[in-house]
């Protein structure tokens, strides 16, 4: 049966198709795709036999590439990976004093106004090479994964502290509520912007790629550990150019103020980068 017919067998040429059979298409095709294809389906030589589906120059073999950049040329896509395990030995870090800005409130304004404060992060970072005969498409598939903290951070008055005033009187827990109150206001501060970033080497510099901003909260001096976050990047880059181009996830370092010693170390451990540059 002619491919066509074997989806859309419910639909004449001059029928209208409503939205309510696309279900029933779809699941057409899917049969069609998983077993439905026959011998006779394949266009056919002057002979009649049906042509090879897959010949020779279809075939290519593909090239592995270790360090300094691990990657994987194919016909189709080059793949760059990058590994960095949750290992201690493995940490990156980041502190106050490395391209900072000093911000209030949660407007990251200031953060768009100076991008040399935006850091790469070893391991989530790559340089990828367009090919000069297949440059038609210039795009890749960014999937980028890790795990951020922050640490060090002195919030609210300290447990000892509480316990040798005692809970007698009205002051003693005005103490501890307002301790409290201090450690969950942290939490909801945050001290870390990651973005995406892409360098087509064009003389432009690094671009921003707004839509992948990811934030990091502070943890409350360590009490609300569940500010320790996993964060994902899943995004398609247009417009590579032929030649080098950097991609990288950066972190971005805010101060509330100068003195300010509520947040402390941001640290980023389990980096992932898979970068796949698509040819067709």
């Amino acid at each position: 049966m002619p491919i066509i017919e074997s989806y859309l067998s419910f639909k004449s040429p001059s029928d209208v198709l409503f939205a309510s059979d696309i279900p029933k298409l779809c699941e057409g095709l899917s049969k069609l795709v998983n077993g439905g294809i026959t011998r006779d389906d394949f266009l056919q030589d002057g002979t009649g036999d049906p042509r090879p589906v897959i010949t020779t120059s279809h075939i290519f073999k593909p090239e592995f590439y270790g360090s300094p950049s691990p990657h994987v040329s194919g016909v189709s896509s080059d793949t760059y990976y990058r590994r960095r395990s949750g290992n201690k030995l493995n940490r990156y870090y980041r502190h106050e004093n490395i391209g900072s800005q000093t911000m209030s409130g949660f407007s990251d304004a200031k953060a768009q106004e100076d991008f040399s404060a935006w850091q790469p992060i070893e391991g989530l970072s790559a340089t990828v090479f367009i090919n000069e005969i297949n440059t038609g498409f210039n795009s890749a598939h960014v999937m980028a994964n890790w795990y951020a903290q922050e640490k060090g951070g002195k919030v609210g008055t300290t447990r000892g502290k509480i316990l040798s005033k005692g809970r007698t009187d009205g002051d003693s827990n005005r103490l501890e509520s307002l301790s409290g109150y201090n450690r969950a206001n942290s939490a909801g501060t945050y001290v870390a912007v990651f973005a995406l970033f892409v360098d087509t080497m064009d003389g432009d510099g690094p671009q921003i790629q707004y839509s992948t901003r990811r934030y990091l909260f502070g943890t409350g001096g360590g009490r609300y550990r569940c500010r320790k976050m996993n964060h994902s990047i899943n995004h398609l880059v247009r417009g590579l150019t032929e030649g080098e181009n950097k991609i990288s996830v950066r972190c971005f370092y805010r101060l509330v103020r100068p003195e300010d010693v509520r947040l402390r170390h941001v640290y980023v451990d389990s980096r992932n980068l898979v970068i796949d540059v698509l040819y067709r």
